[in-house]
């Protein structure tokens, strides 16, 4: 223990998109005025963390991301990603091989033993967040060798990968596939429209049509299509539904797999499938990871989600402490489900507050997102003292940051800093402490080196680790997001658990031996 015991309440302040750079060209966060941000960095004790790679579960020098970047940082440990677990399993030639795969056999056998069609839905990119076109192309493949028409659903990147990359990743996919002789592209459409998570209601409808009924303009060559996209000014993730000329929709007794890698993305396609006529007309429905929500009872994942225990929020739960979360509804599940382990139940003395965020139309013109009403929440709490730890979400750097408007992102991170204050000063009037830090990099770099053109996806950079309300001489070390939960613990003082490997960033001596041993 540090001897900062009992802190109450102690704040979280969670900035997604918060990564440190700096350089000052097409970094959102140095071009902002965040006096508040600023005046608390020079005051109070800081730090900084990697939060990519292998320190948050995925292979080394990958960017981090907002599942790999909460997991880790509420687990107090790297949690491994779905993405190394299907690698490893495409690798392997034994019955821990994809192609064994208990939930995929089944799938096909319900399919083949019908005359079915499998319909894969996946991501083309190389990004590896919300999918890899490496695995869609492996299953493509592989169920094209076993005899099933394969029907795969292309879905464009746009965020995590080249803004406008899509005809070179396609022609990629396209030689991949190219003895896969059962394998053909059914549609072709961005993420917006069947992936991204919230998702605008016309946009969804449209990717049903295609891909149910096979409803959208024909095209001959896809690759033609995007670049004529292109030419609208039209990155990948806005690409409108187009069907390939042999494709007639979804027929009685096909399946569908979903090539997911997130829990939550992909999940409004999959509900609307269960929703609709085509769950009348599958045999069978099944995702590469497990999916999140109420889709989840009715899909069979290839590979199902891990428990993650124990967790800060069930840590502090077993301790009798009391705990708020704060959080909105455009990027909830980081905060909710992320953070927590991915677990749904609320522990006892835990309350999680969702706001409404903007319209997804109107983001960009309303970057303060629901901050207003989450930090008036967060001082209530801290005003009357009745929690002993309030977790307050600030998505807007992220989320502007997806958006690839660098002004937009300028704006969220002033947006930001306003309300910074507000919470700062009733913080310190009450005399507690709070922490400052981010799960993931994004607004520090929102220009492609390699293109100049607008870069919408995360980085590898580390984030800040900001303590006030404990003094500028205590000393921090350098860590990873690991260590979050054990020096929130620290601070609160309650005994870390054994599960978590990561340590305390309050770095005393008996600590400190332990990172040099």
């Amino acid at each position: 223990m540090s001897g900062f015991v009992g802190v109450r309440p102690l704040v979280l302040v969670l900035l997604d998109g918060w990564g440190i750079r700096a350089e000052r060209e097409g970094n959102a966060l140095a071009m902002a005025r965040t006096p508040i941000y600023d005046r608390l960095a020079a005051a109070s004790a800081q730090t900084l963390l990697s939060a990519s790679g292998e320190d948050v579960g995925l292979s080394a020098g990958k960017p981090g991301n907002a599942r790999a970047g909460y997991l880790t940082l509420g687990a107090g440990r790297p949690v491994e990603q779905s993405i190394l677990r299907v690698n490893r399993a495409i690798q392997q030639d034994d019955a821990r091989a994809i192609s064994a795969n208990p939930a995929l056999t089944r799938l096909v056998q319900r399919a083949r033993s019908r005359g079915g069609a499998i319909h894969l839905v996946g991501m083309i990119s190389p990004g590896g967040i919300a999918g890899h076109q490496h695995h869609l192309a492996v299953l493509a493949a592989l169920l094209s060798h076993e005899g099933v028409q394969v029907w795969v659903h292309a879905v464009m990147d746009g965020q995590d990968a080249a803004r406008q990359g899509g005809v070179d990743y396609l022609s990629e996919f396209f030689d991949d596939i190219s003895g896969a002789e059962h394998a053909s592209l059914g549609t072709i459409m961005g993420r917006a429209y069947a992936f991204d998570e919230p998702s605008e209601g016309d946009l969804l409808k449209s990717a049903m049509k295609a891909i149910l009924t096979a409803e959208a303009p024909r095209t001959e060559y896809p690759t033609a299509y995007l670049s004529e996209v292109y030419r609208k000014g039209l990155a990948d993730d806005r690409v409108p539904p187009a069907v390939s000329t042999k494709y007639r929709g979804i027929r009685q007794d096909d399946a569908l797999l979903l090539v997911n890698l997130q829990p939550d993305l992909g999940r409004l396609l999959i509900e609307a499938m269960l929703d609709g006529p085509a769950a009348s007309l599958l045999s069978g429905l099944a995702s590469l990871c497990e999916l999140d929500g109420r889709a989840r009872p009715h899909v069979e994942p290839l590979f199902a989600a891990p428990p993650v225990t124990p967790t800060l929020s069930e840590t502090i739960a077993r301790a009798g402490r009391s705990q708020l979360l704060l959080t909105e509804t455009i990027a909830e599940t980081n905060l909710s489900l992320f953070m927590r382990g991915g677990v749904g139940n609320i522990h006892d003395g835990e309350t999680i507050g969702v706001a409404e965020s903007p319209p997804f139309a109107k983001l960009e013109k309303r970057p303060e997102l629901a901050t207003t009403d989450l930090v008036a929440e967060a001082i209530d709490a801290v005003r009357k003292g009745d929690r002993d730890f309030v977790a307050l979400h600030m998505p807007n750097v992220a989320i502007l940051g997806r958006t690839g408007n660098l002004r937009a992102t300028v704006d969220a991170a002033e947006a930001i800093d306003k309300q910074l204050g507000r919470l700062a000063a009733q913080v310190e009037k009450r005399g507690a402490a709070m922490v400052v830090t981010s799960a993931f990099g994004k607004g520090e770099v929102m220009v492609d080196p390699a293109t100049g053109a607008p870069w919408r996806g995360p980085t590898s950079s580390r984030t800040p680790f900001i303590v006030s309300g404990i003094g500028k001489s205590s000393m921090l070390r350098p860590g990873t997001l690991a260590d979050v939960a054990p020096t929130l613990l620290d601070l609160m003082g309650i005994e870390v658990p054994q599960g978590m490997t990561g340590l305390s960033l309050l770095a005393g001596a008996e600590q400190a031996a332990r990172v040099t041993a």
